[in-house]
C-alpha cells in the first residue's frame, strides 16, 4: 500500500481550495479517534472534507455525501448524512450524541461554530495540513484558530490550536513525555512543529546543491570508497534519494527514476550519461507541475498523482486527485477489513472443526461393529438355553453355538450368581452397549454433517471476493450458532462485592481488580466512583484495575499508581513483555461501549505510565496471588 505523501497533499489542496476556502463551518463530526468530517457551506452548496490521522490510512480529501434533513424532538433541524455506499459505514460516526461525543469533537464544535475557513496551507514538502479558521466567540471577539493534521504514519495526530497564543486547545490524542521524548502534545502547551530533519528537502534544494550531492554519491560509488562504520551503500537510486532528501517516499522516488529514463540499480543508473541532470529535470517538473493525471493500479499496489509511472499493468484513471485518494484508501480499508474478517472466520471455523474432530474420535470409541452389538444378548440367550446344565459355583459354560455357525462357545459365569442371574447380567450389559452404540452413532452422524457444512462455509470464506460477502457469511454463521446453542442468560446475582478482589498498596490505598469481563463491567458499573483512577494495559486485553479515591479527592502517590499499573500489566495479554505501557484516567472519563458487550470501554484524557514486568513482584501483587 502507498502512503499519503507530501505530493498527494499538495495536489489535494490545489483541487480543494476553491471548494472549501471562504466557506462557513456547518457541522463537525468525529468518525473515529483520529477521523474528522467537516461540512462547509457556501453560496454554491455544501462541501464535505474528510481528515484522517490514522497511522496507516491517514489522508485528507473531499468526499461526496448524500444529505437528508429531519426534525428533532426539540424543533431544531439537523443533518443526517449517508455515505455513497451504505454498506461501508465509512462516514457514519461511531459516536452517538450528548455525553458519548468525544471531548475533541465537542471542543471543535464549540470553537468552530459559525467559523469561516480562510486558508488551507501545507508547509512546503511536509506531510502537514493547516486549516485556518476565523472564529467568533460568544462575546463577538474574533480570533484565528488552526486545525493541523499531521499525517506522518504512527506519529499522526489532529491538533487544534490558537494562532495568537500558540497554545494547544485540544488534540485527537495527547502525547506525553513517556510516549515521546521529542515533543509533548497536550492542551495548554505551546504547539510546535515536528522536529526538522538534518537533510535538505526535495522541494527546496537548488540545482547546484543537488548536482553536488549527486556528484559526491557518484564519485564514492565508482571509486568504491570506504563508508563510515554502520553505513550501508545504497543499492538503488531510490534508496539514495530517500537517504539524502526529505519529502519523498519510496513510491514517488520510483516514479521519478523511471520517468527520468534511468535504471533503478545504482551501477546501471550511473552509467547513463547526464544521469544527475535527467533526474534533476524531473524534480523541477515535479515542483512546477499542476497538471495532474491520477490513476491507481487495480490491485491497489500503488497510485500515481502525476501519471508519470510507466506501466503495462491494469490501471484505473480518475477525474480528480480527491476522487483518487478517496477511492484508493477506501478500497485499501475495505480490503484490510476483509482480510481481517476472513482470518477471524477461518480461525473460528478451524477451532470448531478441531472440536468436532475430537468429539468424533471420542464417539467412535463407543461405536461397535454390527456383530459385537448383539454379542452380549447372544451369550445371555445361550445361558438360558443351558440353565439345566449350569451347576452352582460354575465359572465357565461350554456349549454349542446355537445361534451362529456352529462350533463351541465358552461363556464366563459369575460363580456367586445362578444361571438365570448370569443371563440377566449379560442382558443388562447388552442394553448398556446398545444405548452407548446408538448415542455414539448419532453423535458421529451429526458431527459428520456439521463438519461437512463448516467445511463448505470455509470454502465459501476462502472464495469470498469482498467484505460484503464475508459479512453475509458471518451473519449466516452467527445466526446458525445462536439458533443451535442459544441458552437462557443467567440472572446477575446481587451482592457481588465480596467476589471482587481487593488489595492494599504499600501506601495503604485500596486497589480493586477485575479478573474477567463480568468483573471488569461490575467495577465500572457499580463499584467505581467518578474520581477513582482506572487502569488498563494499552492496546491489549486484560484486567481492569481501580484505585479508590477518598472523598477528599486526594491524589494517590506515584508508588500506588505504579503498583496498580503493575497489576494491570501482569494480568493482561502483554504480561510476557518486559516493558508494558499502561493507561490510566478518572472513571468519569471511561464509558462502556455497549450493554451486550461487558468489559469493552472507551476512555479519554488518559495518561500513560511504563512499567517493567521483569522487576520483582510488588507487595500488592503478592497479596493478589495469595488470595
Amino acid at each position: 500500500m502507498q502512503p499519503f505523501d507530501a505530493l498527494s497533499i499538495r495536489a489535494v489542496l490545489a483541487e480543494a481550495r476553491p471548494l472549501i476556502v471562504n466557506r462557513k463551518v456547518d457541522r463537525v463530526n468525529q468518525l473515529g479517534r483520529d477521523e474528522v468530517l467537516l461540512t462547509l457551506r457556501g453560496k454554491t452548496g455544501v462541501t464535505s472534507l474528510f481528515i484522517s490521522a490514522q497511522s496507516i490510512h491517514g489522508r485528507m480529501c473531499l468526499v461526496q455525501m448524500n444529505q437528508t434533513v429531519k426534525s428533532s424532538r426539540d424543533g431544531q433541524r439537523e443533518n443526517q448524512r449517508e455515505k455513497v455506499d451504505p454498506a461501508t459505514d465509512r462516514y457514519v460516526s461511531r459516536y452517538g450524541s450528548g455525553n458519548s461525543v468525544p471531548n475533541f469533537c465537542l471542543l471543535l464544535r464549540k470553537h468552530l461554530a459559525a467559523a469561516t475557513l480562510i486558508a488551507a496551507d501545507q508547509p512546503l514538502g511536509e506531510r502537514i495540513i493547516d486549516l485556518v479558521f476565523s472564529c467568533v466567540d460568544e462575546v463577538g471577539t474574533q480570533s484565528i484558530k488552526i486545525l493541523t493534521a499531521e499525517i506522518m504514519g504512527r506519529h499522526s495526530n489532529l491538533i487544534f490550536w490558537e494562532k495568537e497564543s500558540g497554545k494547544i486547545i485540544a488534540a485527537s490524542h495527547n502525547v506525553t513525555k513517556d510516549m515521546s521524548r521529542q515533543r509533548e502534545i497536550a492542551p495548554t502547551l505551546r504547539y510546535e512543529r515536528p522536529p526538522a530533519q538534518d537533510r535538505p528537502s526535495l522541494y527546496t534544494v537548488n540545482q547546484e546543491n543537488f548536482m553536488q550531492l549527486f556528484g559526491q554519491f557518484k564519485f564514492k560509488t565508482l571509486e568504491n570508497l570506504a563508508l563510515p562504520p554502520g553505513e550501508v551503500p545504497p543499492l538503488t537510486i531510490e534508496q539514495w534519494i530517500i537517504a539524502t532528501f526529505t519529502g519523498a517516499g519510496r513510491h514517488l522516488c520510483e516514479e521519478l527514476v523511471l520517468a527520468s529514463g534511468l535504471f533503478s540499480e545504482t551501477a546501471k543508473a550511473l552509467a547513463v550519461e547526464d544521469a544527475g541532470m535527467k533526474l534533476w529535470q524531473r524534480i523541477e517538473a515535479l515542483r512546477a507541475n499542476d497538471n495532474y493525471r491520477p490513476f491507481l493500479f487495480t490491485d491497489l499496489s500503488r497510485y500515481s498523482v502525476l501519471g508519470w509511472y510507466p506501466t503495462t499493468a491494469p490501471i484505473k484513471s480518475l477525474p480528480s486527485v480527491n476522487d483518487l485518494i478517496e477511492e484508493y484508501f477506501r478500497a485499501c480499508e475495505l480490503t484490510e477489513q476483509a482480510n481481517q474478517l476472513r482470518e477471524r472466520l477461518r480461525a473460528d471455523l478451524s477451532l470448531e472443526l478441531s472440536k468436532i474432530d475430537a468429539r468424533m474420535r471420542m464417539a467412535e470409541q463407543h461405536v461397535l461393529p454390527g456383530a459385537d452389538v448383539h454379542l452380549q444378548k447372544k451369550l445371555g440367550d445361550l445361558i438360558l438355553a443351558n440353565l439345566t446344565e449350569i451347576k452352582p459355583g460354575q465359572e465357565v459354560l461350554e456349549t454349542d453355538d446355537l445361534f451362529g455357525n456352529g462350533g463351541k462357545v465358552l461363556i464366563k459365569l459369575n460363580a456367586a450368581l445362578t444361571g438365570a442371574q448370569n443371563a440377566q447380567m449379560y442382558y443388562r450389559h447388552y442394553a448398556k452397549s446398545r444405548a452407548r452404540h446408538s448415542t455414539a452413532s448419532q453423535s458421529v452422524n451429526e458431527a459428520t454433517a456439521r463438519k461437512a457444512m463448516l467445511e463448505g462455509h470455509l470454502i465459501k470464506i476462502n472464495g469470498a471476493k469482498d467484505i460484503f460477502e464475508l459479512r453475509t457469511l458471518k451473519e449466516n454463521l452467527t445466526g446458525r450458532k445462536a439458533h443451535e446453542i442459544a441458552k437462557p442468560k443467567a440472572k446477575a446475582k446481587k451482592g457481588n462485592d465480596s467476589k471482587i478482589l481487593s488489595v492494599n498498596s504499600s501506601d495503604g490505598w485500596t486497589i480493586y481488580v477485575g479478573r474477567n469481563r463480568m468483573e471488569n463491567d461490575y467495577l465500572l458499573s457499580r463499584l467505581a466512583q467518578p474520581n477513582d483512577l482506572w487502569f488498563h494495559v494499552l492496546g491489549q486485553g486484560g484486567a481492569h484495575v481501580l484505585i479508590r479515591i477518598p472523598s477528599s479527592k486526594q491524589e494517590p502517590p506515584m508508588t500506588t499508581i505504579l503498583e496498580a499499573a503493575q497489576i494491570a500489566a501482569r494480568l493482561s495479554k502483554a504480561s510476557h513483555g518486559a516493558k508494558v505501557r499502561v493507561v490510566y484516567t478518572q472513571c468519569k472519563h471511561v464509558r462502556k461501549l455497549a450493554k451486550d458487550k461487558p468489559g469493552l470501554v472507551k476512555y479519554e484524557q488518559e495518561k500513560t505510565v511504563e512499567v517493567d514486568t521483569s522487576q520483582p513482584m510488588p507487595k500488592p501483587m503478592k497479596q493478589l496471588f495469595n488470595t
